[in-house]
């Protein structure tokens, strides 16, 4: 399990420089315990004992924190594994060491427990979610275990106050008055360090992204120049062509009529490539969406129509059901033509002669419904995943239909998307298939 994803946030680089800040933040901690134990000594509060070994965790957590720089410091290419480890390591020994300070100034007594949450912020900013928890889990033993051991026989509980009432020692009120001041600035200091990591990164992404728009229309304004600039020269190519063929007629030599007609089926390949190429930018360009109030069910009578008489050269049987009621939808026409004309097409295109194929439109609550069926070879289950990729053509389309650009249902599935509806596919090998799509409406008050 990868705790630390594979990006700008957590790459080795990011954790260093987390690892260097916390360093640098140790270094006030460090400078703040030293104070405190002056100052502590200056009002005589607390036992000589006790403030001298407070003084030893200071030595031993500057004496850390030194290694930590070292290591830092050092000019190595450190890899993720030991920069978590160091990291870890390093919250782990603050946590122990301050639950030290925590003992020593009175346990439940101690105002130093409020210094636990610092962990826990300092955590959350640099490790993944997971592990504030995982820190809130240490820091509640560890705190729970110290009240457990001084509520027994193994740890002798020590009055750093004194056994003084809170009240009636002005010393007290200002240590407690200190730590809550210091509580209060470093709180305020982290959580503006967290609004202006996010604010950087939001910058970062926000900048990121218009760039990523600015050349995606570069690139869809390019497609659409290009696949347009070159239709007509080819266009004209095929017709040479096919009036080169007309004017040799039957006479010419056997492997030129051959090479005219593959030649001839080449050009009308990149035509069609061209044109899909072309509706496929369609859905970027929001000034072209012409939504309208239109009837759904006399748009496909009209495209079942058109494509009648491809379906009867292969002598299929291709058939509209609907109810004799209106289907006023509001949607693009040059859209939903294309998802339509192009699912009606796929069903000719690879249902055998003498195939059945149904187009039905149905309305459902909030919903219409349109189905196209046919009983052509149908699709295996392993390939129905990527059909709706760009270029994407399954294996036994490639067998039975060589021409194809594989962008017929990419621009469908664009298309259906820009209705905010959906399409699903249902089909089995040798036993046809069924593409639905839902287009959802509101209902008429």
């Amino acid at each position: 399990m990868n705790l630390f994803p594979d990006i700008p946030a957590f790459s080795s680089a990011s954790m260093l420089r987390r690892d260097k800040w916390l360093i640098r933040l140790r270094w006030y901690a460090i400078l703040g315990l030293f104070s405190g134990f002056f100052l502590l000594k200056a009002i005589d509060l607390g036992p000589p004992e006790t403030l001298n070994y407070i003084a030893v965790v200071g030595f031993i957590l500057l004496g850390l924190n030194l290694i930590y720089h070292t290591y830092a410091s050092a000019r190595k290419h450190y890899g993720m594994p030991d920069l978590v480890l160091l990291l870890n390591v390093q919250m782990v020994m603050d946590l122990c060491l301050l639950t030290v300070l925590i003992y020593l100034t009175g346990s439940e007594e101690s105002p130093l427990s409020f210094f636990y949450v610092f962990h826990i912020i300092l955590t959350s900013i640099i490790f993944p979610g997971g592990f504030s928890y995982l820190y809130s889990s240490l820091v509640i033993l560890l705190y729970s275990g110290l009240l457990l051991l001084e509520h027994s026989v193994y740890l002798e509980h020590i009055c750093f106050f004194h056994e003084l009432h809170i009240i009636d020692d002005p010393r007290v009120v200002f240590i407690v008055w200190f730590i809550f001041v210091v509580t209060m600035l470093v709180a305020a200091y982290l959580a503006q360090n967290v609004t202006e990591r996010h604010r950087r990164v939001r910058t970062k992404l926000e900048t990121a992204n218009q760039k990523l728009q600015e050349i995606n229309e570069t690139k869809t304004t390019f497609f659409r120049y290009a696949s347009h600039e070159m239709k007509a020269p080819i266009a004209t190519i095929q017709s040479t062509l096919m009036v080169i063929e007309d004017i040799l007629g039957t006479h010419a030599d056997e492997r030129v009529i051959n090479m005219l007609n593959r030649a001839i089926g080449r050009t009308s390949e990149t035509i069609d490539m061209l044109k899909d190429l072309a509706e496929l930018t369609y859905g970027n360009f929001q000034e072209q969406q012409q939504f309208e109030q239109l009837d759904l069910r006399e748009l496909l009578i009209d495209i079942v129509a058109d494509a009648k008489p491809n379906s009867d050269r292969k002598k299929q049987t291709l058939t509209f059901n609907s109810a004799e009621l209106p289907f006023t939808y509001f949607g693009d026409l040059n859209a939903l033509k294309q998802i339509f004309k192009n699912l009606i097409s796929n069903a000719i295109r690879y249902t055998p002669e003498s195939g059945d194929i149904q187009v039905t439109v149905e309305k459902l609550p909030m919903k219409y419904e349109v189905k196209v069926t046919d009983n052509g070879p149908g699709i295996p289950e392993s390939e129905q995943v990527n059909i709706f990729k760009e270029f994407y053509r399954t294996p036994s389309a490639r067998k039975l239909v060589s021409e194809g650009t594989g962008l017929g249902l990419a621009i469908v599935m664009r298309m259906v998307e820009l209705h905010e509806g959906d399409i699903l596919v249902d089909s089995q090998e040798g036993r046809g298939s069924t593409f639905t799509v839902h287009l959802p409406f509101e209902e008429e008050l």
